[in-house]
């Protein structure tokens, strides 16, 4: 019992010598990007790396696609991840991921334009969908269900939805460009 009063008195003026801690508010730890997002990103720098002939910077975004499984969902495409695989200087064999991945599709958006596309979603599984533009132009995405309900909507250069479906059914993923100019478009669905 002395010993620990007396270790006390000698860790007592150390303590009070030191500089006291400003109280500062607590900092939120940054959110995690869901898978969807993560693809859209990696789609749209793959774009920019692709349109300004930056061919070795193809290799970290089709990587995480690759790791990602992430696959198109129409004939454009697969014809876009080609034309950057075959110009990317990766010659390592692409990586696998999980057995179902996130889809994609990609666009161009004229001024005023939109589009919508049906998509069945699994009941009481996570759905996630994501929407990336190279330029950062904002875009308004909205989702529907079945039952014509608002599930989320959203007007950002990369806004994303997710929920769980209560029900299994098809709902409509709606895509509109309210800018003045026509702008390049990747929507992943998870």
């Amino acid at each position: 019992m002395m010993r620990q009063f007396a270790l006390a008195l000698t860790v007592l003026p150390v303590l009070a010598s030191c500089t006291p801690i400003a109280k500062t508010a607590p900092v939120a730890p940054p959110a995690k990007a869901s898978t969807a997002m993560i693809v859209a990103d990696a789609l749209a720098q793959a774009d920019t790396a692709a349109r300004a002939d930056k061919d070795a910077d193809l290799v970290q975004p089709l990587a995480i696609l690759a790791a990602l499984d992430a696959r198109p969902l129409d004939a454009s495409g697969q014809n876009q991840i080609a034309d950057w695989r075959s110009r990317s200087p990766d010659t390592a064999p692409p990586l696998r991921g999980r057995t179902l991945g996130p889809g994609y599709h990609h666009g161009t958006l004229s001024a005023g334009g939109d589009l919508r596309i049906a998509q069945t979603f699994l009941s009481g599984q996570k759905a996630s969908i994501a929407l990336s533009t190279p330029s950062g132009t904002k875009l308004r995405i909205q989702v529907i269900d079945g039952a014509a309900n608002p599930v989320c909507q959203h007007v950002a250069a990369r806004p994303s939805c997710e929920w769980i479906p209560i029900y299994t059914q098809r709902h409509v993923i709606h895509l509109s460009n309210p800018s003045r100019q026509k702008t390049r478009f990747f929507l992943v669905i998870e």
